[in-house]
This record gives C-alpha cells, sequence and structure tokens, in this order.
C-alpha cells in the first residue's frame, strides 16, 4: 500500500474575501519601512500572519495605498510583513494612514478547483553566430484559478462577493484549506467572469474565471 500523502476534496475549506469591515475602529499606521519585505507598524486589533488587509491615506508612501495585502510571516502585535511586498524603491513614509482587516465567507458550493499556472514566456536571443534558435525564459506569470459550483447568487454570501468583485475589478482574496492539516494557502486575484447554466433534470450551476496576480501564500502551520 502506498504511502503517500493525499487528501480528500471533501472535508477541504474554500473561503471568499467579503469585505474589508472585520475590525471597528480601523487600525492607525504609525510607521512603514523601507524594506523587504515592508513592515507597518499601527496601533489597534493585532493582525496575524494569513490576515488580508487593505490601506488607505498613507503619506509619503502612496505606493501602498488602495491596495491589498497579505500578512506575512515574523509579524507580531503592531508590526505587520507585508507579504511579497518590497518597498526599498518607495517613497519614504512621512506619517498618517490606517488598514482595515478582510473577513471570509465559506464558500460551500463549490464543486472544482482548477489552478492553472502561467506558461513562462520564451524570449529569442538567437544572434548571427548562432547554429539554431536560442531562447531565454522571460517572467514567470501567476496563473489563473477556475471555479464550478452550484449557483445561489442571490443568497449565498461568497457568491453575492464575488457578482462584487466581478462589477468592481478589484483585487479580493481567496483561501483554501486542504483536510487533515494539509496546508492553507491564500490567493489574490481579480474575477475575469462569471457565469451560470441550467437545464432540465439538474441543479443550477455557475463558473468563475479568476486572474490570480502574485505568488500564493502559505500560511503557518
Amino acid at each position: 500500500m502506498s504511502s503517500g500523502l493525499r487528501y480528500k476534496f471533501q472535508g477541504s475549506h474554500i473561503s471568499v474575501l467579503t469585505a474589508f469591515d472585520a475590525n471597528s475602529p480601523t487600525q492607525a499606521i504609525t510607521g512603514v519601512t523601507r524594506a523587504d519585505p515592508a513592515v507597518v507598524t499601527y496601533t489597534g486589533v493585532a493582525v496575524a500572519p494569513g490576515d488580508v488587509i487593505y490601506i488607505t491615506d498613507v503619506g509619503g508612501m502612496i505606493e501602498l495605498n488602495n491596495r491589498v495585502f497579505i500578512v506575512g510571516d515574523g509579524s507580531t502585535a503592531g508590526s505587520a510583513k507585508l507579504f511579497d511586498v518590497d518597498s526599498t524603491g518607495y517613497t519614504a513614509y512621512t506619517s498618517g494612514g490606517h488598514f482595515d482587516v478582510g473577513s471570509f465567507s465559506e464558500f460551500c458550493e463549490v464543486k472544482n478547483w482548477n489552478r492553472t499556472g502561467a506558461s513562462k514566456t520564451q524570449n529569442d536571443v538567437s544572434t548571427v553566430c548562432s547554429t539554431e534558435q536560442e531562447f531565454e525564459s522571460g517572467l514567470p506569470g501567476p496563473g489563473s484559478l477556475a471555479l464550478t459550483f452550484n449557483y445561489a447568487g442571490d443568497t449565498s454570501t461568497a457568491q453575492i462577493a464575488l457578482a462584487e468583485w466581478d462589477a468592481s475589478s478589484d483585487t479580493f482574496a481567496i483561501k483554501r484549506q486542504l483536510p487533515k492539516n494539509g496546508g492553507t494557502r491564500i490567493y489574490l486575484g481579480t474575477v475575469q467572469q462569471l457565469s451560470d447554466t441550467g437545464g432540465v433534470n439538474g441543479v443550477w450551476e455557475a463558473s468563475a474565471n479568476i486572474q490570480l496576480t502574485g505568488p500564493h501564500y502559505t500560511v503557518p502551520a
């Protein structure tokens, strides 16, 4: 019998970011480092690795404003490291700013999850001295995610949120947790398309195509 690991789809948990209103009042930012990763100091309710936040009203380091970030490894109360954010080239922080923490809703209607990694572009670097075509790999892409699910677009909190992210084209987050402590990943992306379909002797079904952005974050066990 094989001793390799495996995880059933049933027992997994998939959840969708619904809003940035989990805490009131919002956390006040007191400083941001120019570093890799950027570190935000703040006052207010503590955030933890894997939390998703939305930053606004920062003075000086305006590159952070109106963006969604994942709180990364090594964050502690009052100090949040921004996952995959290198701020060494950003404008220096001066004052102000705050962030809101996102809330998630479990997406129980999901039937299939299909994440596709993007192919790297191939740059032709052939020269007059080449004896055959020569290529260098270009930038990697974050890929895309396709979900199929039972349709409940007017009653499911997760599906209502997906429709709102689709209408706004704003970046949101989706979280996947495997059973048996198989790990939790958080992906950022934008909804590219929502569709629904139905027919005789069947149930209403729907699908979502999501363009991912940046690397996924693995929540520490």
